[in-house]
């Protein structure tokens, strides 16, 4: 029997480690996407993730509503990515890209063309319409979770879905056609 995020986050505070595991495996994903959406590397991406796990657990005590883990966590994730994004503009010292520059390309390092036109198209959603999509089809919630990680009301998720889907069947048909 699957235990709700409320049971998990109170089993957590009890000192059960693997409760926290259970947490992890069931929204690491969504939270990658969400930091490889704010920055240019997976490898960044992979670390915003983790800073947003660590910070979490050392701050799980202060979550009030453990019900709300999901929209609690997502709020975290986009404060370290919004950190980050500060942080690389004060810092003068970045080489940007230079290490994709370097790369060669090869065939086990190219993307399906479908699927680079699909992320580029995500990139033009704004973050709501990119973070409901995320949430619906990549973590596979139900409308409810969803709602909850989004915070939104079942119109305005309705309304994200429905214009982020639209900007992106444009995006794609002007794509084709230029």
């Amino acid at each position: 029997m699957s235990r709700t995020d409320a049971q998990l986050v109170l089993q957590v505070l009890e000192g059960d480690k693997v409760a926290f595991g259970e947490l992890y495996d069931k929204y690491a994903r969504l939270i990658r996407v969400i930091c490889r959406d704010n920055t240019t590397d997976l490898a960044s991406a992979q670390d915003l993730a983790q800073e947003v796990f660590l910070r979490a657990y050392a701050k799980l005590d202060k979550l009030k509503e453990p019900e709300r883990f999901a929209a609690w966590l997502v709020t975290i994730a986009r404060n370290v990515c919004r950190e980050h994004r500060r942080s690389k503009g004060r810092d003068r010292h970045v080489l940007v890209g230079s290490e994709m520059l370097e790369q060669e390309p090869s065939p086990e390092n190219e993307q399906d063309p479908r699927l680079a036109q699909l992320n580029d198209a995500m990139a033009q959603l704004d973050e709501k319409e990119r973070l409901a999509l995320h949430v619906y089809y990549l973590q596979g919630q139900d409308i409810d979770a969803a709602l909850e990680i989004l915070g939104v009301s079942r119109s305005a998720f309705y309304r994200l879905m429905g214009k982020g889907k639209k900007k992106i069947e444009q995006y794609i048909n002007r794509r084709e056609r230029g």
